[in-house]
């Protein structure tokens, strides 16, 4: 029986690095096993990738009576490509979804801590695996990612010892890369608007949002440049879209803060009560990191 592990569509470093992984331990445990990419990783999974010369070397395709396993997503509508029938396990750190009731004969480990990379690295760990060179980096940069170097406020202690136990795996792993990863993720290579990741729409209690995120090192010297053009893509998306509230929240990934912009006075009431905060100029600095999922999470309460 062959399983292949995958995530959704163009994943970021933390589906990548944990596809990549736990494919990696299914071999280790006696199973035949590959990854499976659908579309293109995000641009920091080929930096880490570039930077430590990780080929990537996934299946070409599914086979019809291969097992799947999903990291970093159990919402199903994000893998349209998979036969929910086959699907025989989700490993996540999202909130459950109908996916439960619809596959009912899959194992769901869905757990909330920073990354699904600590739910793969604690794999190895609990079953004293050995885990390759590749999967560490992989895992431990997965991890950095999505805490935003361990400052995000979802940080758990799990994704703290995880990350200290993949770094003592791997002498390459140090402060040094975490902060050009950094300096190299803050490059726009494709448009601003894709960039700022707007074309997600949600419905919280019959009012549409959309909650932009870019991530960047030294973020307030990006906004000099670059506000006044953020700004009309807010009011592009908010138009095309029909939108009651849509916003952006600009995250300094090297000193750990952010800054949320908004383009008109319901959005910022909303955002000012939701996170006491106070605007100025409809933009307002946080005291400290908060992520986009916190704030939806925060709006669906």
């Amino acid at each position: 029986m062959n399983y292949i592990v995958t995530s959704y569509v163009d994943p970021d470093l933390d589906g990548t690095a944990s596809m990549y992984a736990y494919s990696e331990f299914l071999r280790k445990s006696g199973k035949n096993s590959n990854f499976y990419i659908e579309g293109k990783p995000m641009p920091e999974a080929e930096i880490v990738c570039d930077m430590f010369q990780i080929d990537l070397k996934p299946a070409i395709k599914i086979e019809k009576e291969d097992r799947i396993i999903v990291t970093d997503t159990n919402f199903l509508v994000t893998i349209p490509f998979v036969n929910p029938e086959n699907i025989v396990e989700f490993i996540d750190h999202h909130k459950i979804t109908e996916s439960q009731e619809i596959c009912q004969n899959a194992k769901f480990q869905i757990e909330m801590v920073g990354a699904a990379c600590t739910l793969v690295a604690e794999r190895f760990w609990k079953n004293q695996v050995e885990i390759s060179r590749e999967s560490a980096i992989l895992l431990y940069y997965g991890i950095i990612s999505n805490t935003i170097n361990l400052k995000a406020k979802v940080t758990t202690k799990r994704d703290l010892e995880m990350a200290k136990w993949l770094k003592e795996k791997c002498s390459e792993i140090n402060a040094e890369k975490v902060k050009e990863i950094f300096m190299k993720k803050s490059q726009i290579r494709d448009s601003l608007r894709a960039e700022m990741e707007t074309e997600i729409v949600w419905d919280v209690k019959g009012k549409r949002l959309t909650i932009a995120q870019l991530e960047y090192a030294n973020v307030e010297e990006f906004l000099v440049e670059n506000e006044t053009k953020i700004r009309e893509i807010l009011q592009e998306v908010k138009r095309e879209n029909q939108l009651d509230y849509v916003l952006i929240n600009c995250v300094d990934t090297l000193d750990g803060y952010s800054v949320i912009l908004v383009i008109d006075e319901e959005t910022e009431k909303l955002i000012a009560d939701l996170l006491k905060i106070k605007f100025c100029e409809k933009k307002a600095k946080t005291g400290e990191l908060i992520l986009r999922k916190e704030i939806f999470c925060l709006l669906e309460k």
